[in-house]
């Protein structure tokens, strides 16, 4: 089943728990979201500093959401329930070893579409512990 490609606004609040502080900023984008076969696909674009426009897609299957970046840093990270996952970050000062552990992965989906996305994970990065990281990202018309 393939359904038409949707303009989606789309807030995205990241977190990052820095030595007992929440960090938190927010986004928004506007994107695109398709259905094909028994995943959804969510591609915007976003300014990273330091890289420049990059292209993002977020691969929303039934148990695994994959975050994909691809441009002036590329990376493939795997988000699900209790599973930890090993993944490169390419970055312009080069590769780095990624490792994000998923405690949580909710999807809330309203007449079949995808609306509210909430990740909570634990992020190494080199083997170097990254902290506590959330994202929220809300998509609508």
């Amino acid at each position: 089943m393939e359904t038409d490609m949707q303009d989606v606004q789309i807030k995205l609040t990241a977190k990052h728990l820095v030595e007992g502080n929440w960090d938190a900023s927010t986004h928004h984008y506007e994107g695109k979201c398709v259905q094909k076969a028994t995943s959804w696909y969510v591609t915007y674009k976003e300014h990273m500093e330091g890289a420049g426009e990059v292209s993002t897609t977020l691969k929303l299957s039934d148990k695994a959401l994959t975050l994909i970046r691809q441009g002036g840093v590329s990376t493939r990270q795997q988000f699900e329930n209790g599973v930890s996952t090993q993944s490169t970050y390419q970055s312009p000062y080069g590769p780095f070893a990624m490792e994000t552990h998923t405690n949580k992965l909710r999807v809330q989906y309203e007449n079949e579409l995808p609306v509210l996305i909430e990740i909570a994970y634990q992020l190494w990065m080199n083997e170097q512990y990254s902290g506590e990281h959330e994202l929220r990202i809300e998509l609508g018309k």
